[in-house]
Order: structure tokens, then C-alpha cells, then sequence
């Protein structure tokens, strides 16, 4: 419904990238509102009253306070509207299901209270509807995920998570939903598989490996099917990283399954990503650069090894090495010639990082012969940086990164400009 998709552009127009809430009576009164659109609006208050804010999902693909989406199969979009009524004894996120009349008009059809004071993110499993909420007394978030059926919104589903997710985890061509929640010192994934009686079939397994906190995910490939990568904080500090896929057998978690767990352990900020782009994820591991060995766990530059799994042979094979500026956000990957010739200087004033040619006759690296520098600034630093004759490599939001070329280019270390930004890597 064409309608339908101008009035929800307006909606992510107006929420952005935060969690916004607006006035209604506001957005009525907006001069360029159509009267198709307004009619929405005025479906909603007419049910809800106009004592309500709009609430706006802060995480996903829908980040509007009205999502539209076929629920009931009748090959209409209605329109899910999410709001609060801004009571102190009444916190939580209401649903109001909004569905086009014949005449060309809107109505609410079903109301229901949520299970948090704030929308997390709004996913769909066929034409089931999943909420994430949140509220500041909770831990983890909420999770729902609800069917409409016969003018009546009804959950399915009640559970809490930390990581939500939709893939193909089993190859078979459809999504399943991944659910990750912490059990204690432990971590138990769940994974919801639509059947063909309209149901889920569940699974779930608990990691064998503890955690004080789920640092982070993402989702990449693993023979043939998606797999989720799941970065854990230990007691330590440290990351380590499990995977976990769907199989015929249940859950698989091939990291853990073969004994792998210690060799993914690094410091926090190490995360698992895609940073090549090639659908498959590396695992960093680290070791301090030469020149570093003796330095304090934390305190040296480190070296970092970029691992992957292979199914094929059960075991992380090597990819490439690189330098991770955690603070800054970038990534350089290290060129072949620069192993155990080169190590790390940076000034920690100034956040600049240099690659100094290693001289074990040199009583400290900052006497060692410099090859190239790397630099960041916020945009508005650009001028200064070019001044002092370094060259813009990147420009990204609010950040510029730089480069200077400190050795004679007749140095075998030193990079091609192809070479700098080739390697060289946004992480952020």
C-alpha cells in the first residue's frame, strides 16, 4: 500500500536513529501531514486518548513508532502502533493494532500492554510479530512474540534475552530465531524453528563455556549455512568467542565442541567481525609486538592474528595479521615484510601511532627509525593535520583518519599509498 510507505518514511524521518518521543497533538498540527496519514494518527488517539507519547524501537530494521507489516494473511498491511500514557503507575508499552476500513479510513481492532517500558526492536517470523523490551529494573530484555487471529493479538511466546537474532542457522532456506540469555554464570541459547503445523520447534543448549557478560555478536557463514558468533566476556576481562549453528541434531557449537575455547581468549575490544567482507568472520587473537614481550598483560602493542573456523577440519585456521587501534577504531592488516621488522610506538597524548623499523641494538623503540604514522582527529582537524604534512585517508561520521610517510621511500618497509589503503580498516 502506497500510503502506507510514505506515511512510514515520515515516521523514520521524524524518529531518526534515537529513542524520540513526540508529542501527537504535535505531529497532527505538522502543516505537510496528508489527511491519509493524519487518519492514522487520529485512529490511534481516538482509541488510546491524547495523553500519549509515541514510543520508537531503538534497535533493528524498525525503528518507527508504526510498523506496518500483513499480520493476518489478508494481503493488507495493517499498522502496529506502539505508545506509552506517560503515567507513573502505568510505565509500559502499549500495542495498538490499526487496520484499514472500507470506506478508506483507519480503526483500532485490538489493544495490548507490553512488557517494558521501552521497545527494544520489532522483528517478524512469518507473520508472527517478536518485541524486545526494556525497562531499567530488568537485567536482560523481554522478549514476546505474539500471533493475531481473529481480531485478538495473543502471546506465544514469553521468554527474556540478551541477543536476538533471525537466520538461517540450519541451511534449509528459512529464518529461524536465535535467542541468547544468560542462566547464572552461564550462557543458554534457544532457537525457535518454524514447522509445518504453524508452530516452533525449540532447542536449547547451554554453553559450556562461563560468562560475566555478552559482550557482542554478529552473523557469518560456516559450510554452507549462518552461523552466530558470540563474543563473552570471562572473569578475567578477557573475550573469548563461541559459535553456534543449528544441525540435525540440535544445536551445534563447534568452538566449545572441539576444545577451541582458550585459543580465541583475548582482551576486551578484540571482537569478532567480518573485517575482509567476505561473509565469513575472524577471531582475533593477539600477542605483544617484538619489543613488547616483557610489558605488563594490557600495557604492550599487540599483534593480532585473525583466525577463522573451519568446518572442514574442525580447527581455527590463520587468515592474516594486523594492528587493531581499539581506541580510535581502525584496523591496518601487517604485510608479510613487516614481521619481526617492525613494532609499534604510540603517543598516548595524542592518540598518534607509529610504525618504527625494530632495532634491538636501541635502548627504547621511540629511538628507533620511524616508517609511517597514523593519526585521527574529529573533522573539524583537518586543516592543522595537513599542515603538518600528513594526507587524509579516510573520512567516516565525525572522525578523519591520516597518514605521513616518516622513512625514505626508498625503504623496503615502507607502504605504497595502494598498500595504506588497502590495509587499512574502519572498525567502528
Amino acid at each position: 500500500m502506497k500510503r502506507i510507505a510514505v506515511f512510514i518514511a515520515i515516521c523514520l524521518l521524524l524518529s531518526g536513529c534515537q529513542a524520540i518521543t513526540f508529542s501527537v497533538d504535535g505531529l497532527l498540527n505538522a502543516p505537510n501531514v496528508a489527511d491519509e496519514q493524519s487518519a492514522i494518527y487520529q485512529a490511534l488517539i481516538e482509541s488510546a486518548g491524547r495523553g500519549i507519547n509515541l514510543e520508537y524501537p531503538r534497535n533493528g530494521d524498525y525503528r518507527s513508532a508504526f510498523v506496518s507489516y500483513d499480520i493476518d494473511s489478508d494481503s493488507e498491511e495493517e499498522i502496529l502502533a506502539f505508545y506509552s500514557v506517560g503515567s507513573v503507575s502505568d510505565s509500559n508499552v502499549k500495542i495498538s493494532v490499526l487496520d484499514s476500513t472500507e470506506g478508506g479510513g483507519w480503526r483500532s481492532t485490538y489493544e495490548l500492554a507490553g512488557a517494558g517500558s521501552a521497545v527494544e526492536r520489532v522483528m517478524f517470523s512469518g507473520r508472527d510479530i517478536i518485541v524486545g523490551y526494556s525497562a531499567q529494573e530488568y537485567e536482560e530484555n523481554a522478549l514476546r512474540m505474539y500471533r493475531y487471529s481473529d481480531g485478538v493479538l495473543a502471546p506465544i511466546y514469553e521468554g527474556a534475552y540478551t541477543v536476538v537474532e533471525s537466520a538461517d542457522l540450519d541451511g534449509c532456506g528459512e529464518d529461524e530465531l536465535a535467542i541468547v540469555r544468560r542462566s547464572g554464570l552461564g550462557v543458554v541459547v534457544e532457537i525457535l524453528k518454524p514447522n509445518s503445523g504453524g508452530g516452533y520447534n525449540e532447542y536449547d543448549s547451554e554453553l559450556e563455556t562461563g560468562a560475566s557478560a555478552i559482550s557482542g555478536y554478529c552473523l557469518g557463514e560456516l559450510g554452507g549455512k549462518t552461523a552466530l558468533y558470540l563474543d563473552m566476556s570471562v572473569d578475567d576481562g578477557s573475550l573469548v568467542t563461541e559459535i553456534f549453528c543449528l544441525t540435525s541434531e540440535g544445536i551445534s557449537c563447534p568452538i566449545s565442541g572441539n576444545g577451541l575455547g582458550g585459543l580465541t581468549r583475548r582482551p576486551a575490544g578484540y571482537i569478532s567481525r567480518d573485517y575482509d567482507g567476505d561473509g565469513r568472520v575472524e577471531m582475533p587473537s593477539v600477542t605483544p609486538f617484538i619489543g613488547y614481550d616483557s610489558a605488563p598483560w594490557g600495557e604492550a602493542e599487540y599483534m593480532t592474528a585473525l583466525y577463522r573456523f573451519s568446518e572442514e577440519s574442525s580447527f581455527l585456521e590463520f587468515g592474516s595479521y594486523a594492528y587493531f587501534n581499539i581506541r580510535d577504531g581502525y584496523m591496518l592488516t601487517i604485510p608479510s615484510r613487516w614481521l619481526n621488522m617492525v613494532t609499534v610506538l604510540r603517543d598516548d597524548a595524542t592518540g598518534e601511532v607509529t610504525f618504527v623499523k625494530y632495532d634491538s641494538s636501541k635502548e627504547s623503540i621511540a629511538e628507533m627509525e620511524p616508517i609511517i604514522s597514523f593519526a585521527v582527529s574529529d573533522v573539524s582537524g583537518t586543516e592543522a593535520f595537513t599542515e603538518a604534512g600528513y594526507k587524509t585517508l579516510k573520512i567516516a561520521e565525525d572522525k578523519s583518519y591520516y597518514y605521513k610517510i616518516k622513512a625514505d621511500p626508498s625503504e623496503p618497509l615502507v607502504l605504497t599509498t595502494d598498500e595504506i589503503r588497502d590495509n587499512f580498516h574502519i572498525t567502528d
